[in-house]
């Protein structure tokens, strides 16, 4: 929360003004029902700032209102092509996703993200964790708006293969994907900002280190677990297993038993902090709450703390 505390002040002061030009009729005329509009002056601060919760509130409230199908497709495409990426993303997105200060993928934990001054576009992509495309409304919500990098926001997308893969129904309709998103999703998943890291990274591998997979250390049928699989995180990993993950592997079983061990409780100690060690050695932070600094910081920090445990 401390650390969104600036991203959050910012949003919220330029969400409010397109909030307020919607209500005052400045945009949106054309495409919003009067009820809508009603709606939106109504609930202004919860679709602003709301935790995911209280925005599954008000979109209740929004679907109650019985809007008739041209009427529906209306605000769908004023929030889709006109309110989020022409009044938010164009004029805001940037600054706000410096704002938030995430400098990796906070999906995968994989990529980057960082700002380059001189190229358009090259910083993190935001994720609409609830869709746009079924939750038009909370298009601009800060909860809603999620850093990710263009793998992880390409493979989710509006969400409904994956969702099918959940229900174990590669039939499920649309209607069935909307309420298992309404229903389900908040007591089945880990919400990106309200997470919780409830699970280690682990591995496998045959006897001549030639053949290596990610695996994890998980509680089944965990929120946790539900969201990896959400999230692909093992097929995401399992392409660096042959290595990353074999690099780690290698220097615990190629070179001696307590080579890991040496590195950093003897041949640096003294000179470097634990945090430092591990910076220099594995280009990782070990902090959880620094993990998004540098790539595959939680990945590579898990194996090696089991690494080390082994004797």
């Amino acid at each position: 929360e401390k650390k969104l505390a600036e991203a959050k002040k910012y949003h919220f002061a330029e969400v409010e003004i397109i909030f307020d030009k919607i209500i005052n009729n400045k945009i949106g005329k054309d495409k919003l029902n009067g009820n809508v509009i009603k709606l939106i002056k109504r609930y202004k601060n919860i679709l602003i700032k709301g935790k995911p919760h209280l925005l599954l509130k008000v979109n209740e409230k929004y679907t109650n209102l019985n809007l008739t199908s041209v009427q529906k497709e209306n605000v769908k495409y004023f929030f889709r092509k006109t309110a989020y990426p022409n009044h938010f993303q164009n004029n805001h997105g940037k600054i706000f996703l410096n704002k938030l200060n995430i400098d990796t993928c906070i999906y995968c934990n994989r990529n980057y993200t960082l700002d380059f001054e001189t190229l358009n576009n090259a910083r993190a992509q935001l994720d609409h964790w609830f869709p746009k495309d079924k939750f038009p409304i909370l298009a601009l919500s800060f909860y809603n708006l999620i850093p990710s990098c263009q793998s992880c926001n390409h493979l989710k997308s509006e969400g409904d293969l994956i969702v099918k893969e959940i229900l174990n129904n590669e039939n499920a309709t649309n209607l069935e994907i909307q309420k298992w998103w309404e229903i389900d999703a908040l007591k089945n998943l880990n919400h990106p900002y309200l997470k919780c890291t409830d699970f280690k990274f682990t591995w496998f591998f045959n006897g001549t280190l030639n053949k290596t997979k990610v695996e994890f250390r998980v509680k089944e049928n965990s929120n946790c677990e539900t969201t990896l699989k959400f999230n692909k995180t093992k097929e995401i990993y399992n392409p660096h297993s042959d290595k990353e993950l074999k690099d780690l592997l290698d220097l615990r079983y190629k070179y001696s038993d307590n080579y890991i061990d040496i590195l950093i409780n003897k041949t640096f100690k003294g000179n470097m902090s634990k945090e430092e060690i591990y910076r220099m050695v594995f280009g990782i932070e070990t902090n959880e709450e620094e993990y998004h600094k540098r790539p595959f910081s939680k990945f590579k920090h898990d194996i090696i703390e089991e690494l080390k445990n082994i004797k």
